[in-house]
């Protein structure tokens, strides 16, 4: 099933400009999640010998033999007298139960069994231990390694009965990974934590060797532990009705394990039930991963996990839940330390069979969890198909419809899923984001009455989804129409805070967004930026940015399609500045501030000169940002430029000219360009594009444009552009600046520090944010 390294369900794909780190300060401490204990919880007490002795359908197998000494047969004698004292049930035509069956059980003593080959337990057999932690079955590879290859120490028999149930309890199952580790006594990390198990190296078997049980239907595996496996521990694949109750999974007693999960596996079972089992910090895998599956109820389980164990294990994170290609799943009342739940498909394995076909997550609710720490996402639901050769997607089908075509496949859509009333706390990402494939979803979701806390902590303010980038928000939603997002709570109530937004509707980077959704009752507190973001109408983030002796300098961002109001600049989360365009001065900046000045001389001597069809003046109309700013006003049609002084220039450095625009009439297309001139007086002028940047008469438009200084040159000059302008009309200039380097834009901490920054560009009119830029 799905490795533990979750990086498959969201891809951390994090540049540097992009990232911030945000230290693990002062967030609100939750009551931590109950501590691992092998005490059952729901579970019957263990049967004793007295009570098998007075049972006729109770055989009582002998004591384990000890040493090295192999129990396998002596185990498998008491199974098949117990076998025979067993009834099947007698059944209706129409599949009810005429005549209930008779079970039989074998009890198994206190020891270690050694078992050199995996028991098959038939219909109606069910094998009991003396205990959790004092009975064992302990697999011996030695003899025979490939007893085990692909297989385990209990399964069922061959034999399968309708209506027949088995009963795995009260033991241990040890893998011997770690020879002769295991013994139920606590740890706080697995011995030599990620190296292969020991019978691998001596014994060079296969990776996939040794497993702990395999249910059949209608099994029930209850109290009992798993430790020290190579191999998965419970497997559940194509059965009906299992019950997993009151296990234990840990590493302790000097044991390690492999990766592969704790519960896995799916094969279109049906009812499975898995409640009140306990995950240890020392186990290692997912605690849970389904492929394919229908109808499974996985409740009231405690996962613990701990970064000292993940680190020592050159992973990120473990004890995950994964539901791929699962429908009707219920996900309720876990709590889960460091973990967390994915809802999505069965697109990311081999596209042969049974994953030829894909399942979309659908009609699931996950409610009432308590997840705490996670290292991604709270609760993620993905959407994903995948191309056949001709390059389309599968064709739409149901549960039951399968593609006989080889060039085609089924995909079954998604959507309906439910996340309410989830508390989620200090996810180093968002708390719950639904993201993909707006194709395979069909249904909306609906995420009401969670509360989530102090996203982001400890982790990046941006992510790569594989399908677009979001930022740490409480919920993220970027695939599907009319989701329902209502009444959720986004708090943040650190000292530095590290949730951005409330609600991310839209993915950047990507050309889906979601449609028609509904946003109602939710609330904010706390949040750094905004209640909601569209990432769709955000501008592209402030990049360059660099540390002043007293403050920051950053290059500007490019408009793209999102025309920017202006810069926030934050200290560790909070704000400490608001920039509208044209309010913060240029570094370098051409145009004197000095009212008086500038109006004591005529036009032009101040540095600045006409080019084609205009003219340039002072003025101290309304909007100016200083004192007053130039103001270009056309004498024919077409294109209005001004020049800067000259200044001199080192030829293959770098120079950027910047300029913020306001329209005194018509707004017009607007940019930044740069003229440099060799000795021989030959003028070469430059500038950028900004095809959607248009100044207005309501507010300030910044164009800015770099480029290094050809061969020869010896000045340059910055060069602000209109374009097609009509005889008459005005436009303001302002903030004129001229930089060697990029950086043209800058803030001075009044406070006199460095460091601890973080800077987006806002959007005008909706007012939505970049990216973050950290320094």
């Amino acid at each position: 099933m799905r490795p533990s390294l979750t990086a498959t369900a969201i891809a951390l794909v994090l540049p540097a400009a992009l990232v911030a780190v945000a230290e693990p300060a002062t967030a609100a401490v939750s009551e931590p999640a109950p501590a691992y204990s092998l005490e059952a919880t729901v579970s019957p007490a263990p049967l004793t010998a007295a009570a098998c002795a007075s049972d006729p359908t109770c055989v009582a197998a002998p004591a384990p033999r000890g040493g090295t000494a192999d129990d396998y047969a002596a185990l498998n004698q008491a199974i098949t007298a117990a076998a025979a004292r067993t009834r099947p049930a007698v059944l209706a035509g129409d599949g009810t139960v005429v005549t209930p069956p008779v079970t039989a059980t074998v009890l198994l003593g206190a020891g270690a069994y050694r078992l050199t080959k995996g028991v098959k337990l038939p219909p109606d057999v069910d094998l009991r231990g003396a205990g959790i932690a004092a009975t064992s079955l302990l697999l011996d590879p030695t003899v025979n390694w490939k007893n085990f290859s692909y297989s385990f120490l209990v399964r069922p028999a061959d034999l399968q009965e309708p209506g027949s149930t088995n009963l795995v309890a009260d033991l241990t199952v040890n893998g011997n990974c770690r020879t002769g580790a295991g013994a139920p006594e606590p740890a706080a990390l697995p011995a030599r934590p990620g190296e292969t198990c020991d019978f691998r190296t001596a014994l060079g078997t296969n990776g996939s060797t040794g497993g702990g049980i395999a249910a059949g239907d209608r099994w029930t595996i209850r109290q009992v532990r798993f430790t020290n496996f190579e191999y998965f521990k419970l497997w559940i694949s194509g059965t009906t009705g299992v019950r997993v109750v009151d296990n234990r999974f840990d590493n302790w007693g000097g044991a390690e394990s492999d990766g592969e999960d704790n519960i896995g596996g799916g094969g279109r079972n049906d009812g499975t039930v898995i409640e009140r089992n306990q995950y240890d910090a020392t186990a290692r895998g997912n605690f849970f991963d389904f492929t394919n599956a229908a109808r499974t109820t996985v409740r009231d389980n405690i996962v613990h996990t701990t970064p000292a164990v993940a680190a020592a294990r050159g992973v990120t994170e473990y004890g995950n839940l994964y539901f791929e290609g699962v429908a009707g799943a219920t996900v309720t009342g876990n709590v889960l330390e460091g973990s967390h739940i994915v809802l999505q498909s069965n697109a990311r394995y081999s596209h042969v069979a049974p994953n030829k076909d894909i399942t979309q997550p659908r009609d699931t609710l996950v409610a009432g969890n308590r997840i705490l720490d996670s290292a991604t996402v709270g609760v993620a639901v993905g959407y994903e198909d995948y191309l056949d050769a001709d390059g389309t997607g599968g064709t739409t089908g149901g549960w039951d419809d399968t593609s006989t075509d080889p060039a085609d496949h089924v995909v079954r859509p998604g959507g309906g899923n439910v996340v309410r009333g989830n508390v989620i706390e200090r996810p180093r990402q968002s708390g719950i984001l639904v993201y993909g494939n707006p194709a395979v979803k069909d249904t909306a979701d609906t995420i009401t009455g969670n509360e989530i806390r102090n996203a982001g902590f400890g982790g990046s303010t941006a992510y790569n989804s594989g399908v677009g980038w979001f930022d740490t928000a409480g919920i993220g939603v970027s695939t599907g129409t009319g989701d329902v997002i209502t009444g959720n709570a986004v708090i943040d109530d650190q000292e530095r805070p590290t949730t951005w937004y409330g609600v991310q509707l839209g993915a950047r980077k990507t050309t889906t967004a979601p449609a028609g959704t509904v946003l109602s009752g939710n609330t904010t507190t706390g949040v750094i930026a905004a209640p909601v973001r569209t990432a769709a109408l955000a501008p592209e983030a402030p990049t360059g940015l660099a540390a002043t002796p007293t403050g920051l300098t950053w290059n500007e961002s490019y408009a793209t399609g999102n025309p920017i109001a202006g810069y926030r600049v934050y200290r560790d989360g909070l704000l400490a500045a608001d920039l509208p365009v044209g309010s913060a001065e240029v570094p370098g900046n051409l145009l004197d501030a000095d009212a008086a000045s500038l109006e004591s001389v005529p036009a032009g001597t101040a540095g600045w000169t006409a080019g084609t069809a205009t003219k340039v003046s002072r003025t101290e109309a309304a909007g100016a940002v200083g004192a007053a700013s130039l103001q270009v006003t056309a004498t024919g049609s077409g294109q209005l430029s001004a020049y800067s002084r000259k200044v001199p220039v080192t030829a293959g450095a770098t120079y950027t000219s910047a300029g913020s625009f306001q329209a005194g009439t018509t707004g017009r297309r607007v940019r930044a360009g740069l003229a440099f001139t060799d000795a021989a007086g030959k003028v070469t002028r430059l500038a950028s594009s900004n095809a959607a940047t248009v100044d207005s008469a309501t507010g300030w438009m910044t164009s800015s444009y770099g480029a290094a200084a050809p061969a020869g040159t010896v000045s340059v000059q910055a060069m602000l552009l209109v374009e097609g302008a009509v005889p008459g009309e005005t436009h303001l200039l302002d903030r004129l600046g001229l930089v060697a380097g990029t950086a043209t834009e800058q803030w001075t901490d009044p406070a006199g520090r460095a460091g601890g920054y973080q800077v987006v560009a806002y959007r005008a009119g909706s007012g939505d944010t970049s990216a973050v830029s950290t320094f």
